[in-house]
């Protein structure tokens, strides 16, 4: 839910469309509903922080790309779900290393001798 409701914020900031509705492939898989439960219980209560956080969270003007929106959206999460539960101080951390790994894997090829 998280990746979604990021992807979202950054897109409508960015004047992107996003379609949302019933997904396209139905996936079913065999799992035990009381370890899950287990594994997403704090999410249950979390989401009474979460969806007013991304309800309001504004991405100022100077954010013009998905990598420099995604950095402020993991400072806002801090600064405002870090009280929450520190799971969410880990969460801002993993995803600026997502956005820097993605900016070394995926530099402007150097120009060598008049040739990219």
């Amino acid at each position: 839910m998280w990746a979604g409701w990021c992807t979202k914020v950054v897109c409508d900031h960015l004047g992107y469309g996003v379609k949302t509705g019933l997904p396209y492939l139905w996936h079913s898989k065999a799992s035990n509903p009381f370890v899950n439960l287990k594994k997403e219980y704090n999410g249950l209560f979390w989401q009474e922080e979460m969806i007013p956080f991304f309800q309001s969270v504004i991405l100022p003007k100077k954010c013009t790309n998905a990598q420099e929106c995604y950095l402020e959206l993991a400072k806002q999460a801090k600064e405002k779900l870090g009280p929450v539960d520190p799971y969410f101080n880990n969460l801002a951390d993993a995803m600026v290393t997502w956005i820097e790994a993605w900016e070394e894997f995926n530099a402007p090829a150097k120009v060598k001798n008049g040739t990219a």
